[in-house]
């Protein structure tokens, strides 16, 4: 059954602003602590402590009503008995992960609670040209970080065992990783979990690498910062190597960089996001870098091609062989096909696209090359 056929129920979210998408999207407020949200018929309301309502009205611009929790009661089985009666509701309808402990008291205050079997809010797929700024803003910070990257690895030297030098001191996965990080809060964005991986470690998609950086060897560098005042994502991988690569680097390097633009060629209001998923990897394929497992571990390209990005860094849809999805306009995707062989490393290299009324628009300006010299 559907959100629309339910009679008399409010749709209702609790959270922080922080770390849910849904609520900030329909809320257009940020807080640390979780506050609720709900709706019915025309009315879209949050109710929050008076440590936080103040600045919610600030920041949502009028978005929805805003309550104080001391009007309603104590508990929030009060406060949600207490909306029930005000605006003649009986129940609410609540998202996959609403807290199973809250619905249980409710449901023994006489207040049913059905679950949602669809999205709160499919419309956050579709990308609004406000939105598509944020997140463009957003990933001018992550180039900004590549930039600083590749500027200390430009003034590198090597030792003996070809370990990078910096500043006189061995370059490490975490002293590159820390720079980066603070190119992105400079700009107003929150770093998190950026990947700076060297050597055999870039063969594993999401090891943030830790240690010594080596010379000749291709280091990963995944960063997705997070705009501290939006909310938005941004989303880039570039693979670079600081000093000469090896044929197959190269040539693994070159497959990817095609297979990253034939896929972002196929993107248009009807593709298949499976299908253009299946023209990557059939790049890498005729490049005859295949996918399998050796030993229980995977090599190759074993992971989806791209995902959604806005106020979530993994949203819908999803460009992987398994999806059913069909772009219609609006989404922001990333492209990051990779190869990975735990025996030399990993290239993967990541643009983010916006499909736009016009067509396909790539978001990212950062270059893309191998060698850095």
């Amino acid at each position: 059954m559907s959100i629309s056929e339910y009679k008399n129920f409010a749709r209702l979210l609790i959270g922080s602003g922080e770390r849910s998408a849904d609520i900030r999207y329909a809320a257009k407020i940020s807080t640390p602590d979780d506050f609720i949200y709900f709706e019915t018929g025309d009315v879209k309301a949050a109710v929050l402590s008076d440590l936080e309502i103040d600045r919610a009205r600030a920041e949502s611009g009028g978005a929805v009503a805003l309550f104080n929790e001391t009007d309603f009661g104590k508990s929030r089985v009060e406060i949600l008995t207490a909306v029930c009666n005000q605006f003649r509701v009986r129940g609410f309808i609540v998202p996959e992960d609403f807290p199973l402990g809250l619905a249980e008291k409710l449901r023994a205050a006489g207040i049913e609670i059905t679950v949602s079997a669809e999205p709160f809010f499919p419309e956050r797929e579709f990308k609004t040209p406000d939105e598509v700024k944020l997140i463009t803003g957003a990933q001018r910070a992550g180039e900004a970080a590549f930039a600083r990257a590749v500027e200390i690895l430009r003034e590198c030297d090597s030792d003996h065992e070809n370990r990078l030098i910096w500043n006189n001191s061995l370059l490490t996965s975490e002293v590159l990783r820390a720079e980066m990080d603070c190119t992105m809060l400079k700009r107003g964005m929150l770093p998190t979990g950026t990947i700076c991986a060297g050597g055999t470690q870039s063969a594993q998609p999401h090891n943030c690498g830790s240690g010594v950086l080596c010379a000749n060897q291709p280091i990963v560098m995944d960063i997705f910062p997070r705009s501290a005042a939006s909310g938005y994502w941004g989303d880039l991988t570039r693979t670079v190597v600081c000093g000469k690569a090896s044929d197959k680097v190269k040539r693994a390097y070159q497959a990817v960089l095609e297979a990253r633009e034939k896929a972002k060629s196929l993107i248009c209001a009807g593709a298949v996001c499976a299908e253009i998923h299946r023209a990557a990897q059939a790049v890498l394929d005729k490049h005859r870098f295949f996918t399998g497992v050796n030993d229980g571990s995977p090599y190759g390209f074993f992971h989806g091609l791209g995902h959604g990005v806005g106020l979530e860094i993994h949203e819908s849809p999803r460009l992987s062989p398994r999806s059913g999805g069909i772009l219609r306009g609006g989404e922001v995707v990333t492209v990051e096909p990779g190869v990975y062989y735990p025996e030399w490393g990993g290239i993967r290299l990541e643009d983010l696209v916006w499909l736009s009324d016009s067509g396909a628009v790539c978001l990212t300006e950062a270059p893309d090359f191998l060698i850095v010299e």
